[in-house]
């Protein structure tokens, strides 16, 4: 565990922890809302802020210092604000990447931010765009790194957090490569991933989520990870639950400016409204009609609150599902609000080994909702399937089972057994032979009938077109298939029986695919 930050909780690669800062000791996740140190105030106010939860902010060094200069050294950025939780600041490079470049060298703001009073600050790193060259890109995490090693005087003896951007933009080798560099450096307390705003734009978000389970695999897992320019309600579960800790935006003020309104499935034009799905204080009290004809200022500082609430909202929906275990089952909600995060659930599934090895086996009090396809591929029940089979091969190698009885579970019980369809197969089961009798399911895979009550199994409801499902029935058959044909491996004479039930369709379905290779390997079977 590293020395500022703690972790409390664990769903998936999703953690709560508490991040010890100069001035305090805060919760993550965490949202920084970026604010423009002079624009900004003029729109919503950091008190405006601070009532819908936020104790966070972040805003720009590169403006505080071309607005205020060496005057904020004595009055305190802080107490010009009028805010006492955690201050985060940039150092210019988004003005980088809107520009081209600006008029102040790394080194010194690195040292303007080192005699400010925040409590987070980020070297002048160059951001990699998402439409630049390969050679560009790579620039841009050369230097990045350069800048980096630069003022590692400063930022070894600093008592401020400092962030280390990890570069490299739509190029996946860059992103490995700058990951990998970035644990040659000592001091830097934080983890950024840049350059994911374009991304966002276009909706690329498997972009995003692919860069940050590169990064996540090769940092040490005990360091907090921020995300630069992330802040759209639909994105954050996909990002928390891949081990990101903290993400800023100005989305909720960009967005206000152009009337444009939040919801945890998009944005809306305000124009295109009737009614506010919505009950936050803004959408309680007003209609869209009314905040149309308000003053631009005015509907910009109200539309600024509600998109702020929906943030806040989002991130405690996304801490209650961690807390609770469901995080898995709140990323395929949203998978369904927009076509393009269908594809990070793909990612997911695809990193399903790497995130299984962080994610707690039991958690919550609530069973595991299996409501579609993808739902096989939370960890915990991949993890529970390699331990049966591990405990099973056990048994085998030392002879405990000389026979293994494979029975068809009903899923429509709990516990399995009382079920009325299986009493006629239990009938023809010697009772000797208990403890070598296991239960195949669609999703769950193979268990032993003597846990059939522990977690997950009991817990667990699966909708029936799940199990109907011709896919589940595949992944169930190809799971069977390698599993019978270890055990074959294991011991040539091992005698293998399956039942199969007509009256549960699905244990006929599998009986139709399967009984072929059930042949070829020597395994007995009955059908009732």
């Amino acid at each position: 565990m590293d020395e500022i930050f703690e972790i409390k909780d664990k769903d998936l690669m999703g953690r709560i922890g508490l991040l010890h800062t100069r001035s305090m000791k805060i919760e993550t996740p965490l949202f920084f809302p970026v604010i423009h140190p002079i624009r900004n105030l003029r729109e919503i106010s950091v008190e405006d802020i601070k009532k819908i939860g936020f104790n966070t902010l972040i805003t720009n060094a590169y403006l505080v210092k071309k607005f205020y200069g060496e005057k904020i050294f004595e009055t305190g950025l802080k107490k010009i604000l009028g805010f006492e939780g955690v201050l985060m600041t940039d150092s210019g490079a988004y003005q980088i990447m809107q520009y081209g470049d600006i008029d102040v060298s790394n080194r010194e703001i690195v040292e303007y931010q080192e005699k400010m009073d925040q409590d987070i600050a980020v070297i002048l790193d160059i951001p990699t765009r998402s439409d630049v060259s390969y050679e560009e890109a790579e620039r841009s995490v050369e230097e990045t790194f350069k800048r980096a090693y630069e003022v590692l005087d400063i930022i070894n003896k600093s008592e401020k957090l400092w962030v280390l951007p990890i570069q490299g933009g739509g190029y996946k080798d860059l992103v490995y490569k700058s990951a990998v560099k970035s644990l040659e450096l000592p001091g830097y307390k934080i983890y950024g991933i840049g350059s994911p705003v374009t991304f966002l734009e276009n909706y690329e978000y498997d972009k995003i989520l692919e860069n940050i389970f590169i990064v996540k695999k090769i940092l040490p897992p005990d360091k907090p990870v921020h995300l630069f320019g992330a802040g759209h309600p639909m994105i954050i579960p996909f990002i928390v639950a891949s081990g990101v800790d903290m993400f800023d935006s100005a989305s909720y003020i960009l967005y206000a400016r152009e009337n444009r309104y939040v919801t945890e499935y998009g944005t809306e034009r305000l124009e295109d409204l009737e009614y506010f799905p919505c009950s936050c204080p803004v959408c309680s009290r007003y209609t869209p009609k009314e905040l149309m004809e308000m003053s631009r200022e005015e509907r910009t500082r109200l539309l600024a609150i509600h998109n702020l609430y929906m943030i806040y909202k989002e991130l405690k929906r996304v801490k209650t599902a961690l807390k609770e275990g469901r995080l898995w089952e709140l990323l395929i909600e949203r998978s369904h609000s927009h076509p393009r995060l269908r594809s990070v659930i793909k990612i997911f599934i695809r990193e399903k080994d790497f995130i299984e090895k962080y994610s707690p086996f039991s958690k919550g009090r609530r069973g595991l909702f299996i409501t579609e396809y993808e739902s096989l591929y939370r960890p915990n029940i991949q993890r529970s399937k390699n331990r049966n089979f591990e405990v099973l091969s056990y048994k085998i190698i030392k002879k405990i089972c000389e026979e293994i009885i494979f029975i068809p579970a009903d899923l429509r019980y709990k516990p399995f057994s009382s079920s009325p369809v299986l009493k006629n197969v239990f009938s023809q089961i010697d009772i000797r032979k208990i403890s070598c009798t296991y239960y195949y399911t669609p999703v769950l895979g193979i268990l032993s009938i003597s846990i059939e009550e522990a977690y997950p199994y009991s817990q667990t409801e699966i909708a029936r077109e799940v199990i109907e499902d011709p896919r589940v029935i595949e992944v169930l058959k190809k799971e069977l298939v390698e599993v019978l044909d270890n055990l074959r491996r294991i011991r040539e004479d091992l005698n293998i029986v399956m039942y199969f039930v007509k009256e549960l369709d699905w244990s006929l379905k599998l009986y139709e695919n399967l009984s072929k290779d059930l042949e070829k390997i020597n395994i007995k079977t009955i059908v009732l």
